[in-house]
């Protein structure tokens, strides 16, 4: 079947959900990597980082001058000059990144409303958090912070901001601006994205002088910091202008883009020129704080692009003829193809393993609430009904490998992998035979090759999954046939996804639901902490890329061992321990389907920009859509 079953999940929008729903789906989806256990302090943040493309944009609007009263003149008027022409940004000077993002509210530029799409540039080049988390090194960077430091229970936190930020109209970014958004979040929990941590972890927050905030906890949270200010994901809480968002409503301000008033208001290196649903055009702000003091270097390009390119094998081609300077091969036979027709296409890496591990293995998430989906016999009968090897051998030609628990496949990682691989073992097996069993267990009959219920009915699963998933929904969803259940996918858009996701308002999705743990196993693993879990039809609490607890499982004991895994400072020998046991329970219960590892193929273009990140030069995660981008912004050179 081929069309979408069932309409039980859909429920009227709130307002916020109308501003949210009209937002739509990511591109890229890839993540970051780490080795060791971050510092106290934050090192400078001076590494070169790689720049990415984006295809041409539409002009940005110019405003009619003003008319003025002139008095009457006595004698003849003077001769006026004609106004000089605006210089053409050189193509060598712009960088090029192109998308297959169309936004239908391109007007919505505030990144704490859950289902907004960021990523076309707000979070990349506008956007500014205080850290970073450098999956490559390990380490928390400074950005607009520059350290941070605890008291011995650390529930007491110290970030000091460097001196000379500013938001990019030129007014001082200080630390009322960080307070302010901390309490906004706090006080908007849990509408706004972030704002569950927040909640949960900041019993207050202040201002001790203007580049110094203090931050006291409800409890002892030695990662306090990389969860929230650094970002082990794709972005962090980043702060927002006082003096722009005080007075209005953030479940609903949009932040509007005022162009000739030089919004919408950011810290980052770039402005907007222009936009559109299918354009997205930046100016490098001149005047950037970063640059101005020292801090890092001011950007090469004049301007980055990012327009909507309608299918991949376009937006590839842009890389080849040299209108694009990044290209996104979907396999690694694109890849090489691609390489042969332009030289200066560089991969990330062109030794096996092709490609760079995404940190966000692929998922299928099964809503926990919905039977018969509530029983874990069924769970663990969708399980062995999917042959993972098929997907990856299918999807990636055979790049990148299964994945048996929410852990991506990283150096840092791998200790705690090989601790747990026999309990999770049974994850990843493909066995027709015990899927059936488990299914004619719980009264379900074969017949013309479907499984029929007691009550006469099909065993049906309805499967959602953002554009950007398709390819591994469509692997499940005919594996999931094959073996007797009435699988079907909806490809919907990304707003709507995240909402639908987020409220409990659907039966299966294919989605990264565990990402998160990139140098410890705490982070992802407590996602599927019960305190996430909302009654179904409240907006699930979300960080920024996925829901937390999506599948909205519940278990008391699981939940306590990761309230104990997360008061142990990192590197406690005793976390290991905690993990072995939690993840027992959540093998036992299989709550979310662990499916794939998910390698990103990265193609750079060196014609007129080098110095990008690859493996043989990995200052920062080579990604070009999340925060980190920044890095490779400020050290991206002309070629």
């Amino acid at each position: 079947m081929n069309v979408w079953r069932s309409k039980r999940f859909l429920v009227p929008l709130s307002k916020r959900n109308v501003l949210t729903t009209a937002v739509t789906a990511a591109v890229f989806t890839t993540v970051l990597i780490g080795c060791a256990a971050p510092p106290t302090t934050a090192a400078p943040t001076n590494a070169p980082a790689p720049a990415a493309t984006s295809a041409p944009a539409a002009p940005a609007p110019t405003a009619a001058p003003a008319a003025t009263a002139a008095p009457a003149p006595t004698t003849a008027p003077a001769p006026t000059a004609a106004p000089a022409p605006v210089a053409k940004v050189e193509r060598k000077d712009i960088l090029v990144i192109p998308g297959n993002v169309n936004i239908p509210a391109p007007d919505v530029w505030n990144p704490y409303i859950p289902g907004v799409f960021i990523l076309q540039g707000m979070n990349q080049n506008m956007m500014e958090p205080l850290f970073m988390l450098n999956y490559e090194t390990g380490k928390i960077d400074g950005w607009l912070a520059e350290s941070y430091t605890a008291n011995a229970t650390q529930d007491e936190w110290t970030v000091k901001l460097r001196k000379g930020t500013e938001w990019s109209d030129g007014v001082p970014l200080t630390s009322d601006d960080v307070v302010f958004t901390i309490n906004m979040l706090k006080d908007n929990a849990p509408q706004l994205n972030w704002s569950g941590a927040v909640k949960q972890w900041v019993k207050t927050v202040e201002a001790v002088d203007p580049q110094t905030i203090k931050f006291t906890l409800t409890g002892s949270n030695p990662r306090f910091v990389m969860e929230n200010l650094a970002g082990t994901t794709s972005q962090a809480i980043v702060p927002v202008p006082k003096h722009v968002w005080q007075g209005k409503d953030p479940v609903t301000f949009k932040n509007p883009a005022d162009l000739k008033a030089g919004g919408p208001i950011f810290s980052g290196p770039y402005t907007v020129k222009s936009f559109s649903s299918t354009e997205f055009d930046y100016k490098r702000n001149d005047k950037w704080w970063g640059a101005k003091t020292g801090a890092f270097k001011l950007p090469a390009p004049l301007e980055i692009r990012r327009p909507w390119i309608g299918d991949s094998a376009t937006a590839n081609q842009m890389g080849v003829t040299n209108d694009a300077d990044v290209a996104g091969p979907g396999t690694p036979s694109e890849l090489k193809a691609l390489q042969a027709q332009n030289a200066k296409l560089v991969s990330y890496t062109d030794k096996p393993p092709i490609g760079w591990i995404d940190p966000c293995p692929r998922m299928l998430t099964v809503n926990n609430t919905v039977k018969p989906w509530d029983k874990k016999e069924m769970r663990w009968a969708l399980s062995y009904a999917i042959n993972r090897q098929q997907i990856v051998d299918v999807v990636n030609e055979g790049a990148g490998a299964t994945s048996s628990f929410i852990f991506p496949d990283y150096a840092a990682m791998q200790p705690y992998k090989d601790a747990i691989k026999d309990i999770t073992a049974p994850i990843g097996e493909f066995n027709l035979d015990k899927s059936h069993k488990l299914l004619e267990g719980q009264g379900y009959k074969l017949k013309d090759g479907k499984y029929i219920g007691a009550d006469g009915k099909p065993l049906t699963l309805n499967i959602v999954a953002p554009p950007f998933m398709d390819p591994w929904a469509k692997m499940v969803v005919q594996q999931l046939n094959a073996a007797g259940i009435d699988a079907v996918e909806k490809i919907i858009e990304w707003g709507i996804f995240r909402d639908q996701t987020g409220r409990g308002q659907f039966e299966a999705a294919t989605d990264w639901d565990g990402c998160g743990s990139v140098i410890e196993p705490w982070f992802g693993m407590q996602r599927f902490h019960k305190k996430w879990v909302n009654p179904v039809g409240t907006a699930g609490t979300e960080y920024v890329d996925n829901t937390n607890n999506a599948a909205r499982w519940s278990n008391d004991k699981y939940s306590a061992l990761i309230d104990q895994m997360g008061s142990l400072p990192l590197g406690d020998p005793k976390v290991t321990d905690l993990m072995k046991q939690a993840v027992t329970i959540y093998t036992d219960e299989l709550p979310d389907i662990p499916l794939v590892q998910t390698p990103a193929f990265y193609l750079f273009n060196t014609k007129y920009w080098t110095n990008w990140p690859t493996k043989d030069n990995n200052y920062v995660q080579p990604p070009l859509h999340w925060e980190h981008f920044l890095r490779q912004l400020v050290e991206l050179k002309p070629a």
